[in-house]
Protein backbone atom coordinates (compact mmCIF):
# COMPACT_ATOMS: atom_id res chain seq x y z
CA UNK A 1 0.00 0.00 0.00
CA UNK A 2 2.63 2.63 -0.37
CA UNK A 3 2.44 5.34 -2.43
CA UNK A 4 5.06 8.22 -3.84
CA UNK A 5 4.59 10.26 -0.29
CA UNK A 6 5.12 7.26 1.96
CA UNK A 7 8.23 6.49 0.09
CA UNK A 8 9.69 10.21 0.25
CA UNK A 9 8.93 10.13 4.16
CA UNK A 10 11.08 7.13 4.17
CA UNK A 11 14.29 8.30 2.44
CA UNK A 12 13.59 7.59 -1.24
CA UNK A 13 14.49 10.75 -2.54
CA UNK A 14 15.13 9.90 -6.25
CA UNK A 15 12.15 10.27 -8.69
CA UNK A 16 13.59 7.57 -11.13
CA UNK A 17 13.80 4.51 -7.38
CA UNK A 18 10.70 5.73 -6.15
CA UNK A 19 9.03 4.52 -9.80
CA UNK A 20 11.53 1.51 -9.55
CA UNK A 21 9.90 0.39 -6.16
CA UNK A 22 6.35 1.22 -6.76
CA UNK A 23 7.06 -0.34 -10.50
CA UNK A 24 8.23 -3.63 -8.35
CA UNK A 25 5.54 -3.44 -6.17
CA UNK A 26 2.51 -3.03 -8.58
CA UNK A 27 3.96 -6.37 -10.55
CA UNK A 28 4.12 -8.13 -7.03
CA UNK A 29 0.59 -7.43 -6.09
CA UNK A 30 -0.78 -8.14 -9.74
CA UNK A 31 -2.82 -11.51 -9.72
CA UNK A 32 -0.75 -14.30 -11.85
CA UNK A 33 -2.12 -14.93 -15.42
CA UNK A 34 -5.89 -13.11 -14.31
CA UNK A 35 -6.01 -15.12 -11.22
CA UNK A 36 -6.29 -15.16 -7.91
CA UNK A 37 -3.11 -13.30 -5.35
CA UNK A 38 -1.63 -16.14 -3.47
CA UNK A 39 -2.47 -16.18 0.00
CA UNK A 40 0.38 -14.70 2.22
CA UNK A 41 1.10 -17.18 4.71
CA UNK A 42 0.48 -16.11 8.61
CA UNK A 43 3.18 -15.78 11.04
CA UNK A 44 3.42 -15.16 14.96
CA UNK A 45 5.55 -12.44 16.04
CA UNK A 46 5.62 -9.84 18.67
CA UNK A 47 3.61 -6.36 17.17
CA UNK A 48 2.35 -3.12 19.39
CA UNK A 49 -0.68 -1.99 18.46
CA UNK A 50 -1.85 1.54 19.03
CA UNK A 51 -5.77 2.81 18.25
CA UNK A 52 -6.30 6.22 18.77
CA UNK A 53 -9.72 7.62 19.23
CA UNK A 54 -11.27 11.62 19.03
CA UNK A 55 -12.71 12.29 22.28
CA UNK A 56 -16.01 12.85 22.56
CA UNK A 57 -16.95 12.40 19.25
CA UNK A 58 -20.09 10.64 18.95
CA UNK A 59 -21.03 13.94 20.78
CA UNK A 60 -19.23 16.15 18.52
CA UNK A 61 -20.99 14.06 15.45
CA UNK A 62 -24.64 15.00 16.56
CA UNK A 63 -23.87 18.93 17.25
CA UNK A 64 -22.47 19.52 14.39
CA UNK A 65 -23.00 19.58 10.21
CA UNK A 66 -21.77 16.26 8.72
CA UNK A 67 -20.01 17.75 5.99
CA UNK A 68 -17.49 19.31 8.90
CA UNK A 69 -17.54 15.69 11.16
CA UNK A 70 -16.53 14.42 7.39
CA UNK A 71 -13.57 17.20 6.97
CA UNK A 72 -12.35 17.14 10.58
CA UNK A 73 -12.58 13.16 9.91
CA UNK A 74 -10.35 13.63 6.90
CA UNK A 75 -7.96 15.94 9.20
CA UNK A 76 -7.75 13.53 11.67
CA UNK A 77 -6.81 10.23 9.57
CA UNK A 78 -4.18 12.31 7.43
CA UNK A 79 -2.57 13.35 10.75
CA UNK A 80 -2.77 10.17 12.30
CA UNK A 81 -1.11 8.25 8.99
CA UNK A 82 1.32 10.84 8.82
CA UNK A 83 2.57 10.76 12.10
CA UNK A 84 2.16 6.78 12.51
CA UNK A 85 4.43 6.46 9.41
CA UNK A 86 6.80 8.66 10.41
CA UNK A 87 7.37 6.99 13.52
CA UNK A 88 7.95 3.78 11.52
CA UNK A 89 4.62 2.17 11.51
CA UNK A 90 1.99 1.08 9.78
CA UNK A 91 -1.65 2.50 9.23
CA UNK A 92 -3.93 -1.01 10.18
CA UNK A 93 -7.10 0.44 9.24
CA UNK A 94 -9.41 3.60 10.29
CA UNK A 95 -12.57 2.66 11.89
CA UNK A 96 -15.36 5.22 12.81
CA UNK A 97 -12.93 7.88 14.38
CA UNK A 98 -10.37 5.29 15.33
CA UNK A 99 -7.08 4.65 13.75
CA UNK A 100 -5.41 1.08 14.53
CA UNK A 101 -1.73 0.73 13.79
CA UNK A 102 1.09 -1.45 14.35
CA UNK A 103 4.93 -1.16 14.91
CA UNK A 104 6.41 -4.49 14.23
CA UNK A 105 4.15 -5.82 11.12
CA UNK A 106 4.35 -6.47 8.75
CA UNK A 107 8.00 -4.74 9.22
CA UNK A 108 9.97 -5.42 12.41
CA UNK A 109 13.02 -2.86 13.25
CA UNK A 110 13.38 -3.95 16.91
CA UNK A 111 12.85 -0.97 18.42
CA UNK A 112 9.06 -1.19 17.71
CA UNK A 113 7.66 -0.57 21.29
CA UNK A 114 9.66 2.42 21.75
CA UNK A 115 8.12 4.09 18.07
CA UNK A 116 5.09 3.44 18.93
CA UNK A 117 5.25 5.01 22.61
CA UNK A 118 7.05 8.11 20.30
CA UNK A 119 4.16 7.72 17.89
CA UNK A 120 1.49 7.61 20.79
CA UNK A 121 2.71 10.93 22.19
CA UNK A 122 3.03 12.93 18.49
CA UNK A 123 -0.68 11.66 18.37
CA UNK A 124 -1.69 13.37 20.68
CA UNK A 125 0.07 16.62 20.91
CA UNK A 126 -0.66 16.61 16.96
CA UNK A 127 -4.98 16.14 17.80
CA UNK A 128 -4.85 18.88 19.81
CA UNK A 129 -3.60 21.36 16.96
CA UNK A 130 -6.48 19.71 14.55
CA UNK A 131 -9.71 21.88 15.50
CA UNK A 132 -10.38 24.68 13.06
CA UNK A 133 -12.50 28.01 12.98
CA UNK A 134 -15.55 27.68 15.23
CA UNK A 135 -14.77 23.80 16.41
CA UNK A 136 -14.32 22.92 19.78
CA UNK A 137 -10.31 21.91 20.96
CA UNK A 138 -9.73 18.43 20.31
CA UNK A 139 -8.26 15.43 22.01
CA UNK A 140 -7.62 11.87 21.67
CA UNK A 141 -7.61 8.58 24.07
CA UNK A 142 -4.71 6.30 23.03
CA UNK A 143 -4.49 2.71 23.42
CA UNK A 144 -0.87 0.30 23.72
CA UNK A 145 -0.42 -2.90 24.20
CA UNK A 146 2.07 -5.31 23.16
CA UNK A 147 2.30 -9.03 22.64
CA UNK A 148 2.59 -12.15 20.15
CA UNK A 149 -0.21 -12.00 17.16
CA UNK A 150 -1.11 -13.31 14.29
CA UNK A 151 -0.02 -11.20 10.81
CA UNK A 152 -1.47 -12.08 7.63
CA UNK A 153 -4.19 -12.17 5.44
CA UNK A 154 -7.32 -11.97 7.24
CA UNK A 155 -11.30 -11.53 5.27
CA UNK A 156 -12.90 -12.95 2.40
CA UNK A 157 -11.71 -13.26 -0.71
CA UNK A 158 -12.86 -10.04 -1.82
CA UNK A 159 -12.07 -8.24 0.80
CA UNK A 160 -8.89 -9.39 2.22
CA UNK A 161 -6.90 -7.61 3.96
CA UNK A 162 -3.40 -7.76 5.90
CA UNK A 163 -3.92 -7.40 9.85
CA UNK A 164 -3.26 -9.22 12.80
CA UNK A 165 -5.02 -11.16 15.46
CA UNK A 166 -4.19 -12.01 19.12
CA UNK A 167 -5.36 -10.82 22.66
CA UNK A 168 -2.89 -7.60 22.63
CA UNK A 169 -5.26 -5.95 18.95
CA UNK A 170 -7.98 -6.44 21.72
CA UNK A 171 -6.26 -5.16 24.78
CA UNK A 172 -5.24 -1.82 22.88
CA UNK A 173 -9.29 -1.13 21.39
CA UNK A 174 -10.19 -1.42 25.21
CA UNK A 175 -7.10 0.65 26.69
CA UNK A 176 -8.23 3.48 24.37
Amino acid sequence: ELNDADLQAIGVASLGHRKRILAAIASADAPAAGGPRPPVAPDRRPVAILFCDLVGFTRLSASHDPEQVHALLQRFFATADRVVVEHGGSVDKHIGDCVMALFGAPVARGDDVDRAIRAARALLAAVAGLAGPGEPPLAAHVGLAVGEVVAGATGSDAHRAYTVTGDAVNLAARLA
